[in-house]
């Protein structure tokens, strides 16, 4: 049951008193200017009423709103509270569901956990708000903190006392695949222009080496937008999965098809940490599942290696790579790779300067005027968002709020792991399977990306409490948690050690240095002089002017950075001399270099402060990718010779075990 449907008197009278509540205030917010809604608004009270007798629609709408972004799309243009909405829809739910004796027999010790997990990391956030540097920005995001956190609590018992994980699975899976047919349709036979009242925005994100338009669905951001449908994915799969062994295996095509129009959707963001994250989610999604799914992994494994091939994945993927490792040496990458590392760098110089605590909630934004100049790497426009959740975490709460976020994920996590020691062979395993997959997919693409859209990632989150074990959790399986924590934990620090050794062991030291040089306009100090200066602030010119004065049979490389107005020139040799040597012979080089282009009356070079060198481990090419083998290599053999070695003694118990009869006599012979 799900609560009854029947209005008794008491509440016929309640319904009437809340709907002249709400019409006064209706009149009182909006006055006479819009009768529309004025009468919707009695209206929609009494459609409320109705909808939140019955729990499960009411949950599936919470979702839809959420996953779809309708508020975020609706209120700003009709004003309408979309969010206060659903979330008093999912209260007064709770409590026309509680009503039913058998739901509250579902409600048990976990959905205490969960609600404790969620108040270790507001208590975190509030600690770390004590000495903001800006009180009322750190109050406010506090206080749309505690309000997501309850919308995930009511979603969480909700899912607990309907009993209904799939359905909200399904519902997440047909909304999400829903959006990405739009996009589709927008990019195949309207080549972006239709954007469906908002649900396919083509965003104005631009990127190198992109192949289509990049779509955000119902979001302003593709990258946001494809950190959602890594949640789906797994979900798809759990639904065809589920389909395939019912009685009724057609059912599993549209669930296929709801799957493929997710991959779509995910290569229609081209984004590509959604491309990273979205393979995440997949192999932990196989890794998480039972033997007979994970058959399938083998078979799939041609076809994600095919997946590079296609244009804007693979070569996407190795020119983020190419230009991550050489945005220091290099000009011409991504301009949105720039931003976003000279974000992070921001962020764990603010971690720097305030480890503990932070300089308080929601106080990035306000600190980019301070930061943005000290980072090695600065763009023209510095963003004013981290873009990573762990270095926001770092440089607004420092460690505390770091570790409140870790007891959510690891807390949330362990629960749906515990469900499935719990009980191996349940048929929620793989539903179970799938959160797991979205919780690391989630994570891993919010490297990339800053804390937004947290209610979407709740709504993961509180299917755990459907997926728990029972309560109080048996023993065996804690045993087992805590065993394979301990022989993976082993496991992954012997290879990393390894794999540090290794990398240590072909690496060479070496000493990087670096020398700032400026433009200096020669002549009069006149109107034109200040023309001439500004060679050194245009991020089309200066560039051009480093690559015109780089030797390229010089071990130097010239930065070009108009944002300071220098030109670095950085060398990396066995020493400090011989990089200072190297050095100076790139400057003298550049200075012929200067005066034979462009004149000797023109520019000169100026060193700009004194030069600075730093102790570093430069491996030999190949030498990382090698080293990840190793260490890999490492932790799945040590784990294997462990889990043989444990097999081993459980079978040594078994047979030197006493039996349980004693002979005590000879029997008689036959006759």
């Amino acid at each position: 049951m799900t609560g009854s449907t029947r209005v008794s008197q008491g509440e016929l009278a309640g319904l009437v008193v809340a709907v002249g509540f709400v019409s006064i205030g209706s009149l009182l917010v909006f006055g006479s200017r819009s009768t529309l809604l004025l009468i919707a608004a009695p209206i929609g009270a009494i459609a409320l009423f109705v909808v939140a007798r019955r729990p499960v629609l009411a949950l599936s709408i919470m979702v839809v709103i959420e996953f779809a972004n309708l508020s975020g799309l609706l209120a700003p243009k009709t004003g309408l509270p979309i969010f206060p909405a659903s979330l008093l829809l999912g209260l007064i739910a709770v409590g026309f569901a509680l009503r039913d004796p058998q739901c509250r027999g579902r409600i048990n010790g976990w959905t205490a956990v969960c609600a404790g997990l969620l108040a270790v990391y507001l208590a975190t956030q509030a600690v770390a708000g004590i000495g903001s540097v800006d009180t009322a920005e750190s109050v406010a995001i506090l206080q749309r903190h505690v309000i997501d956190c309850v919308f995930v609590m009511v979603v969480l018992v909700l899912v607990q006392v309907t009993a209904r994980p799939w359905t909200v699975a399904a519902v997440i899976v047909v909304t999400l695949a829903a959006l990405c047919t739009l996009t589709v349709i927008s990019q195949v036979v309207y080549g972006g222009a239709a954007t469906f009242g908002g649900l396919s925005t083509v965003t104005t994100a631009s990127g190198e080496m992109v192949t289509t338009l990049r779509y955000g669905g119902p979001l302003p951001d593709s990258n946001f937008w494809g950190r959602h449908l890594v949640m789906g994915l797994p979900m798809a799969a759990a639904l065809m999965t589920r389909a395939l062994r019912s009685a009724r295996r057609a059912t599993a095509a549209p669930w296929a098809i709801a799957l493929a129009l997710l991959l779509c959707g995910i290569y229609l963001t081209q984004s590509r940490g959604t491309f990273l994250a979205a393979g995440v989610a997949i192999v932990v999604w196989f890794v998480a599942v039972d033997r007979a799914v994970r058959r399938w992994a083998l078979i799939l494994i041609p076809l994600g290696v095919a997946v590079f091939a296609v244009p804007g994945v693979g070569n996407r993927m190795v020119a983020a790579f190419e230009d991550f490792t050489h945005a220091q040496v290099q000009t011409d990458i991504d301009p949105s790779v720039v931003q976003r590392i000279s974000a992070q760098q921001q962020a764990w110089l603010m971690f720097n300067e305030r480890p503990t605590f932070g300089f308080g909630p929601a106080t990035f934004p306000g600190q980019v005027i301070n930061f943005a100049d000290r980072t090695d790497i600065a763009p023209r426009d510095p963003t004013n968002a981290p873009h990573n959740l762990y270095a926001e975490l770092a440089a607004e709460s420092g460690w505390v709020g770091l570790l409140g976020w870790m007891v959510v994920i690891l807390g949330f996590l362990t629960i749906t792991v515990l469900g499935n020691l719990a009980n191996p062979f349940r048929r929620d395993r793989v539903l179970a399977a799938a959160v797991c997959a979205a919780i690391v997919a989630w994570s891993v693409a919010s490297i990339g990306l800053h804390m937004a859209y947290f209610r979407t990632f709740g709504v993961v989150l509180a299917l755990v409490g459907a997926l728990a074990p029972m309560w109080p959790v048996p023993a065996e399986p804690v045993r087992r948690l805590v065993h394979g924590v301990i022989t993976w934990g082993t496991a992954g620090l012997l290879g990393f050690a390894a794999f540090w050794i290794f990398l240590s062991a072909n690496s060479s030291a070496a000493v990087t240095a670096r020398q700032p040089m400026t433009l200096v306009p020669a002549g009069p100090v006149d109107g034109w002089y200040a023309y001439a200066l500004d060679i050194r602030s245009r991020a089309e010119l200066l560039p051009t002017v480093a690559r015109l004065l780089e030797d390229p049979r010089s071990p130097v490389d010239i930065i070009a950075d108009p944002a300071r107005g220098v030109l670095i020139f950085t060398a990396t040799a066995d020493n400090v001399d011989r990089a200072r040597t190297d050095i100076q012979r790139a400057a003298a080089h550049a200075e012929a270099a200067l005066h034979s282009a462009i004149g000797y009356q023109q520019y000169s070079l100026q060193t700009v402060g004194s030069m600075r060198a730093q102790t570093t481990r430069q491996p030999s090419p190949g030498t990382l990718i090698v080293a990840i083998g190793v260490g890999v290599g490492t932790m799945l053999i040590v784990r294997a010779v462990w889990l043989r070695a444990a097999t081993r003694r459980r079978t040594g118990a078994v047979d030197d075990r006493p039996t349980t009869r004693e002979a005590t006599s000879v029997p008689a012979a036959s006759p």
